[in-house]
């Protein structure tokens, strides 16, 4: 089959969303499928260039003017770029991003690909917002409704996901279940290079890996680590991931504020391998968020052995059981604060579930999960 993906952001560019449509592009190129990717040219002032092939997948970008936060990109080539291109399946991944809306349209009007969408979440998916930005979000979710009407398919990353996508104006009946994955790398060896530069060799670290900006949540965390130093000194969190709004300077100042600064360990933007170095020193792993419609971190986490801690989010719900960890309320700080504390002092409940997440997180990988989308695209 001849398929094409249309992602705001791809490789080079890093991020959840990215590196998990790379994944599943290069191991449908492996089963003989010939795989296009429509994207922009550039992400936080990186520039990618225009044409370029890897590992097999043939990657097109089109300029990005401007774009502000995370809806808001002016890059009308990739609305248009894609019809050159005779294509079995497109396969957008989001909801809410007006070029790749007019992608669409036009692909429906014209041609006779079969579109599928992956949204992970709503649009602007959080509880409250500013008022213009609230306003802005019910007037697009309006302009966008019919738009959503024209998929064949809808891809759900958790069981409950219909209950909101039949309301921004998907069938019922084209929604499908299949769960995010992850790539074979994420079980490969680490240098362990991270643990010294940051000094964690005998500290008993608690990790966060991801974007650091406020609905993450990482405030909780801090928060709570001087009940956790008092059991045991040695605990320190560990934060991984680009910063967004200076965020790593307020958890700073809360942390100084509350004794800890020595506690709170900060490695910015990491490589691969730091990543999977930070993973494999940590005993917990947490994902505080405000949201998430799957965090396919956690099941990285779970591959390198460790316990998990997640809110109660439509991803956390669905990954996160009585075997894999615990799930607290957002911004419940005594229930973050007792689920880390029984992971902290209890070495017969953390080892186990150590031990099981080690094996259930194969059930993630994408060698496994890409038959489904075969499936999908050959109905």
């Amino acid at each position: 089959m001849k398929i094409g993906f249309m992602a705001n952001y791809f490789y080079p560019a890093t991020g959840g969303m990215e590196e998990l449509t790379f994944g599943i592009a290069k191991e449908l190129v492996k089963r003989g499928h010939e795989v296009h990717v429509f994207t922009s040219d550039r992400k936080d002032g990186k520039y990618f260039g225009k044409e370029q092939i890897v590992d097999g997948v043939r990657i097109h970008r089109s300029k990005l003017w401007f774009a502000y936060k995370y809806y808001l990109k002016f890059n009308p080539g990739i609305a248009f770029r894609h019809l050159k291109y005779d294509l079995d399946v497109i396969h957008f991944q989001s909801f809410g991003f007006l070029f790749q809306d007019v992608a669409v349209v036009l692909r429906r009007l014209f041609t006779n690909t079969k579109l599928v969408n992956s949204p992970h979440g709503p649009f602007m998916s959080l509880d409250k917002y500013p008022l213009w930005q609230s306003v802005f979000r019910s007037l697009y979710v309006a302009f966008e409704y019919p738009v959503n009407m024209l998929y064949h398919n809808v891809i759900q990353v958790n069981p409950e996901q219909y209950k909101w996508m039949v309301k921004y104006g998907v069938r019922k009946d084209c929604i499908k279940f299949i769960p995010n994955s992850m790539p074979e790398s994420v079980f490969a060896k680490a240098s362990g290079k991270l643990v010294k530069k940051l000094g964690l060799e005998g500290k008993f670290v608690i990790s966060y890996l991801g974007r650091v900006q406020k609905y993450k949540g990482l405030e909780q965390v801090v928060r709570v680590l001087p009940s956790l130093v008092k059991v045991n000194p040695n605990v320190v969190f560990l934060a991984m991931g680009g910063e967004v709004d200076g965020e790593y300077a307020r958890l700073k100042k809360i942390a100084k504020e509350l004794g800890v600064s020595e506690n709170l360990v900060i490695a910015g933007r990491v490589s691969e391998d730091e990543k999977l170095s930070g993973l494999d020193c940590s005993e917990v792993f947490v994902l505080p968020s405000e949201w998430e419609a799957f965090g396919i971190v956690l099941t990285e986490a779970m591959a390198r052995g460790c316990a998990v801690v997640s809110s109660k989010t439509e991803g956390g719900n669905f990954v996160v059981g009585p075997k894999e960890g615990f799930l607290y309320k957002y911004k419940d700080l005594d229930g973050l604060r007792e689920a880390l504390l029984a992971l902290v002092t209890k070495d017969e409940l953390r080892v186990g579930m150590q031990k099981h997440n080690y094996k259930k997180s194969k059930e993630y990988l994408v060698s496994n999960i890409v038959e489904k989308f075969e499936e999908l695209y050959s109905r």
